[in-house]
């Protein structure tokens, strides 16, 4: 009995560790397949977080552009030299977009501000002068015929021409800040000298019916500098011989002379023939008015009449006042007779 006994225990002791056993390894089976697919799924998540990472940075570093950047201290005014500067690579997702990428637009040009060493030097801090005029400010003008596809930073010059067809350069060279050709506005920076035969210009493009118009330059920097000749009106001459800011007096010793001969030649031009040359087609031909939303020629409308202004601008803006009532044809031409010169000024 006692042998059959024990034989009954051992063999219940066997199953129980058998049972514990198996309970035990499928425990930690268990365990380990979650823990390790666990494992997986966070290196797939790590490893796919890496290759994002690298393609970013791969991207990145392949978008480097061209910059130069300053070896020794500039300060304001200074000339900046072939030595003064290197040419480095710089990733563009960090660099600004107006850095300077060419050595002829920073060797030989005039610091703004102060600069350290390892300063990428961009557009807006150098210029080509080393001081400014002391008469240079911000010029806006909206009475000027603008070409239809002119660009901000264009060169141009601002031209005048007369009924005769007399043709002349008011301001030369000129490089625009902006441009809004929407509604016609450009910006630039002109001297006294320039600021005063613009408005002269503009009196002229009232009185003489003129009009003023920008031409672009094709190579800005392969063409010099063209000489104005537009003489301004005897009351700007005299106002520009007694302004301290206009250091060169020399060039208008005989202004009021070619002044006085230019108008005598437009006084010879019957009222009934002054147009405006380029605003209107002339009549019979087969010139079409060239008609934009954005661009040099305004379109025509019935409820206001641009014949004598600027550009058909002028009147609309209320910039000044000016006598539209005349009845005009499409070809600019002036049918009743033309007010005095008085009469355009007061508005009369």
């Amino acid at each position: 009995m006692a042998v059959r006994k024990r034989k009954k225990i051992l063999r219940y002791t066997i199953i129980s560790g058998c049972l514990v056993a198996v309970v035990t390894s499928g425990v930690w089976f268990a365990t380990y397949r979650h823990y390790n697919a666990k494992l997986i799924d966070e290196r797939a998540a790590y490893e796919e977080q890496l290759q994002d990472k690298d393609e970013v940075l791969e991207r990145y570093m392949d978008q480097s552009q061209t910059a130069y950047v300053l070896l020794t201290p500039k300060l304001a005014g200074e000339a900046v030299t072939e030595e003064d500067v290197t040419q480095e690579k710089l990733p563009k997702f960090s660099s600004p977009d107006n850095l300077i990428s060419e050595s002829k637009a920073i060797v030989g040009k005039y610091m703004k501000i102060d600069a350290m060493p390892g300063t990428a030097v961009t557009t807006e801090m150098v210029r080509d002068e080393e001081r400014l005029e002391p008469s240079e400010r911000k010029e806006e003008t909206e009475y000027i015929k603008l070409p239809l596809r002119l660009n901000k930073k264009d060169v141009v010059d601002i031209r005048i021409v007369f009924p005769n067809g007399e043709d002349y350069i008011v301001v030369g060279k000129k490089s625009l800040e902006d441009v809004d050709l929407v509604n016609q506005y450009t910006f630039f920076n002109d001297n006294e000298e320039e600021a005063q035969l613009l408005n002269s210009a503009l009196v002229d493009a009232y009185i003489n019916n003129a009009e003023l118009y920008m031409k672009q330059y094709v190579e800005p920097e392969l063409q010099p500098d063209p000489v104005v000749n537009y003489v301004p009106n005897l009351d700007v001459l005299g106002a520009i011989k007694n302004n301290p800011f206009i250091i060169d007096q020399a060039k208008w010793g005989l202004a009021e002379k070619l002044r006085t001969e230019l108008e005598n030649r437009l006084k010879a031009i019957e009222d009934g023939n002054k147009i405006r040359v380029g605003s209107q087609a002339p009549s019979g031909s087969g010139v079409t008015q060239r008609k934009a939303e954005q661009g040099a020629a305004a379109a025509e409308t019935d409820a206001v009449d641009n014949s004598q202004s600027v550009n058909g601008i002028i009147d609309q803006t209320n910039q000044a006042p000016v006598d539209s009532s005349a009845n005009q044809n499409s070809a600019g031409v002036t049918n009743d007779a033309s007010a005095t010169d008085n009469d355009l000024l007061k508005g009369e």
